[in-house]
Parts: C-alpha cells; structure tokens; sequence
C-alpha cells in the first residue's frame, strides 16, 4: 500500500467517518473511489486538494510523512488560525501604536525645533542640517507607518480568506 492511500484510510478513521461513503460525500468523490484510494489508486491532485481543505490537514505533509495518531495533530492546520492570527495583528498593533505619550513628546521634539528656527538663533548650516534631520525621522516613521499599514492589511486579506474558506 502507497503512502497517500495508507494516509487517506487512516485519516478516515482518526477522523471517525465508519465508512467510506461518508468519507466520499464529504470530499465530493464517489464511495467506490473512496474504495480504489484505500487500496492503491493515487488520487488525483484536485481530490488531494478537497482532502486537505475538508479536513485542514497541510497537504504537503498528507504526501510525504505517514500518518499515525501520535502525529495526528502536526497534519492539521490550526483551527484556530482565524482567532491566531487576530492576536497577531492586535500584538503587533499594541506593538507599533502610537500612544497619546509618544504623541505629545513627538510634537514638543518638533516645536522645540520650530522654535529655536523662528528664533532665528540657528545659521543657514545648522538650519540645513536641522531641516536634513526632521526630513529623516519624519521619513522613517512614515515608512514605519506604512509598514504597519501593509501588514495590517495582509493579515486582514489573511484572515478574511480563511472565513470564506471555512463558509
């Protein structure tokens, strides 16, 4: 017996599904080739695939490593994933907020600057040199910023794929 179909038998019974009929309606596939998968018939990639979406098992671990109950667990995917990855995106929120502190120290750093400019006690070196050092923290917080926007967005784009997966 191949691996892929030692696999599928022993994940119908992990999963407790008693016949293979069942296993089939789940994974939209006839009983009998339910059947020939158990013993011996590779099946094709696009049944693999409704396999590892049905069950949430990884796929590519399903074809290359025996499963067994002691190893059950490394096949599945976390069926968590969806509340994994909203406390990713709120650790790294609460990480890279911007909090009312940093708010008020960030604008006293640049009014101190303004000031000393409208004082005027700066020459056009200095002033230049100033200006080069505002320009460059402003841009690496932006950058920041849109680092933080960009992964946002990701884990939103990630984590609104695994709801519809699962509907």
């Amino acid at each position: 017996m191949d691996l892929i179909n030692h696999n599928i038998k022993a994940l119908r019974k992990l999963e407790n599904i008693k016949s293979q009929s069942e296993f089939g309606k789940i994974i939209q596939v006839p009983s009998h080739n339910i059947n020939k998968y158990e013993n011996g018939v590779i099946p094709k990639p696009e049944v693999l695939r409704s396999i590892a979406e049905q069950f949430k098992i990884n796929l590519h671990l399903f074809i290359t490593k025996e499963l067994t109950e002691e190893n059950f667990e490394q096949f599945k995917i976390e069926h968590n994933t969806e509340a994994k990855l909203e406390d990713l995106a709120s650790q790294s929120s609460n990480e890279i907020e911007i909090k009312r502190g940093d708010l008020d120290r960030m604008a006293t750093f640049f009014g101190d600057k303004l000031e000393r400019l409208e004082n005027d006690d700066l020459n056009e070196i200095d002033r230049k040199k100033l200006f080069a050092d505002l320009r460059a923290i402003f841009l690496a917080y932006n950058k920041k910023l849109e680092e933080f926007y960009v992964m946002q967005d990701h884990l939103a784009d990630i984590i609104s794929n695994d709801r519809a997966s699962r509907l």
